[in-house]
């Protein structure tokens, strides 16, 4: 399992990871290839900032947001790897 990151600092990064306490790496999609490759107009109409996508094990998002809610973020995650 990987994280992938758009647009987001290593530094902030970093904080992200160890709020959640993810063992995982996190990736930094510089070009954008990843997000464009999951890019959905209705995903978030404002286009807020962060969001929070998990991608299953088959390529299909099996969680999308765009608040910070690491609760939901860990049982999306916990039910994943079960």
């Amino acid at each position: 399992m990987w994280g992938v990151a758009s647009a987001d600092p290593p530094r902030d990064l970093n904080d992200y990871a160890d709020t959640l306490g993810l063992t995982f790496p996190i990736l930094l999609d510089e070009g954008g290839v990843v997000h464009a490759d999951y890019a959905m107009a209705s995903a978030f109409p404002s286009a807020a900032y962060p969001q929070d996508w998990v991608i299953g094990p088959d390529g299909r998002i099996a969680y999308a947001n765009n608040a910070f809610e690491p609760d939901e973020i860990r049982l999306v995650l916990d039910m994943l790897l079960e």
